[in-house]
Parts: structure tokens; C-alpha cells; sequence
């Protein structure tokens, strides 16, 4: 039984603790918050302790029946997130009393959108620049799932990803879409020969972790997956083994075919669309820089 007392202050230090509970309750384990936070499971238990030594009281349950809060701990979380939320806001309305545009832009993107030929989030960004050089731009590249809950943690402004099911808490605007074929490397058996269906069928492929959630069972279920990737570079690099065959985004994989390195393998059979959003937070507070670089995005 944890000691029962007042908090007095609230500290750099404890600022730190709360984001790292908040993280842990978002992600629904210690485990889950490993990546979010770069943190080991070890050091994140060694902080909600901390945490819990601080406040006095025990504020979740971690064991074999998983992960869960207690009355204290759900408490704490609601008023940890109402803090942050002001913190944020106060930050907001200081940023927004400059008559110059002032402020940050966190945005996430999906790996290898660069290559999109027209561009849009380049010119976007290009937009807020000219505006005001006192705009500060941090981009994080990432897969869909950190991208979704960095936005839902405020850890990030803004999101570039795909939306395979609906997001609660997340505002979604579309933005473009991009098509997506099988591919196979220069050395690869497949390179030379007329492929067939059935040819398709005995090679070894590579598949998104996602592909599930993708709900294409007549597409990916004629393939022989034989490994998966989280992002499309990695895809790419298993094709470049000569030794799998996989998906990737014809603006992407057109640095290789150009050179004649891959090829597509029944492109009007095997390939899909994926459409891509822009992502905000519902209750995303009025920012001007946010808000200089949608508008951007709508005049392209």
C-alpha cells in the first residue's frame, strides 16, 4: 500500500512521469509503449513506479491478467491529459499573439512519398516557408500506427497515411491516391519469362504487416507469402535480394524499372489503389501554422 499524500508541485520531472503513463495507457501496455516512447519496458516501469511513489498511490495493474487501471489511475490519466491539454493551448494562444507567423509544424508522413510526382506535400510546405521564416518544421517519418497515435497523443499537428478503418478521434481529409503493383528484381526467375497466374503462385512474395486490414483476399491470397515489411522500403529491399516478389507504388518503384532493375508482373491483374488523408485531431485547437499549411494544400 503506496503512502498517501499531496502533491505540492508539479515538476519538469513529473511532467515527464505523466507523459510516459499517458503513453503506456494509450498503447495499452508497457509493451505497447516500448516503441512510442524509445523507451525498454524496463526503464517504462521504473517510471510509472517513480510515478506512483510520487503521487501515493497505485495506479494501474500489470501481471498475467494484462494491463489495466485502477480507480486512482484512471483518474490521474484524465487529469494528466487535461494538463497537457492547457499546457498546449497555453502555448497556442502565446504563438498566436505574434503578428508574424510563429510557431511549429509536427507532421508525420509514411516512408517514400517523396516520389509522388506533383508533389503536393513539398509544395505545401514550400507555401508555409515563404510565409514566415519564423516557422519551424519537424517531420517524422513513420508507419501508419505511430503517425495515428503520435496525432492522438498531440505529439503531432498533422498526418500524411492511409486510412484502412475509421479513427476515432482523428479528422480525415483526402489528398490523393496512389496505385501499387507487383513487382519482381532483374535476377529474379520471374524477369525473363512470360508470368502466368500460376507462375505468380511458386514464388516466394513479400506482403505489408497490414495486408489483413487491407481486405483484398482475391488479390494477396494468390500469393506465397513468404515475408511481410512495415513500410515499402523494406518491401523494396526484399525484392532487391532477387529473391521475393512484392508491392510497392509505381512512383516508387520507378527509380528501378527505369533502369530496368524490376518490372511489374500482370500489372492489370495484380495491383491495387491506396488513398492517402490528411489527418488532424477532431478537437484540434485553432493554430496558424496548422492552418497556413492546410490551406496551402487545398489551393493545389
Amino acid at each position: 500500500m503506496l503512502n498517501q499524500r499531496k502533491l505540492r508541485q508539479v515538476s519538469n520531472l513529473d511532467l515527464k512521469l505523466l507523459k510516459t503513463f499517458i503513453a503506456v495507457v494509450q498503447a495499452g501496455s508497457f509493451t505497447g509503449a516500448e516503441g512510442v516512447l524509445n523507451l525498454s519496458r524496463s526503464a517504462i516501469s521504473i517510471y510509472i513506479s517513480d510515478l506512483e511513489k510520487r503521487l501515493g498511490m497505485k495506479l494501474c495493474s500489470r501481471g498475467r491478467g494484462g494491463f489495466s487501471l485502477t480507480l486512482e489511475g484512471q483518474t490521474v490519466y484524465d487529469a494528466a491529459l487535461r494538463l497537457m491539454g492547457a499546457a498546449e493551448q497555453f502555448q497556442d494562444e502565446v504563438n498566436n499573439t505574434y503578428s508574424v507567423l510563429k510557431g511549429e509544424l509536427n507532421i508525420g508522413i509514411i516512408d517514400n512519398l517523396v516520389t509522388i510526382p506533383h508533389r503536393t506535400i513539398s509544395k505545401a510546405l514550400s507555401t508555409l516557408k515563404r510565409t514566415s521564416k519564423e516557422v519551424r518544421v519537424n517531420i517524422r517519418m513513420s508507419n501508419p500506427a505511430d503517425i495515428t497515435l503520435a496525432l492522438l497523443e498531440g505529439e503531432l499537428d498533422v498526418g500524411v497515411m492511409p486510412s484502412l478503418t475509421p479513427i476515432d478521434g482523428l479528422k480525415l481529409k483526402p489528398l490523393y491516391s496512389e496505385t501499387s503493383s507487383l513487382y519482381c528484381s532483374d535476377e529474379h526467375p520471374l524477369f525473363d519469362q512470360q508470368e502466368s497466374v500460376k507462375s505468380i503462385q511458386q514464388h516466394a512474395a513479400v506482403l505489408p504487416v497490414y495486408a489483413e486490414q487491407m481486405n483484398l483476399p482475391d488479390l494477396f491470397d494468390k500469393l506465397q507469402v513468404a515475408a511481410t515489411s512495415n513500410d515499402r522500403e523494406g518491401v523494396a529491399f526484399l525484392v532487391l535480394t532477387h529473391e521475393y516478389i512484392g508491392f510497392l507504388p509505381d512512383h516508387y518503384a520507378s527509380r528501378w524499372v527505369d533502369k530496368g532493375e524490376m518490372r511489374a508482373l500482370l500489372p492489370r491483374q495484380f495491383n491495387y489503389s491506396t488513398d492517402f488523408y490528411i489527418a488532424t485531431r477532431q478537437a484540434q485547437r485553432n493554430r496558424r501554422v496548422l492552418d497556413v499549411f492546410l490551406q496551402a494544400l487545398e489551393t493545389l
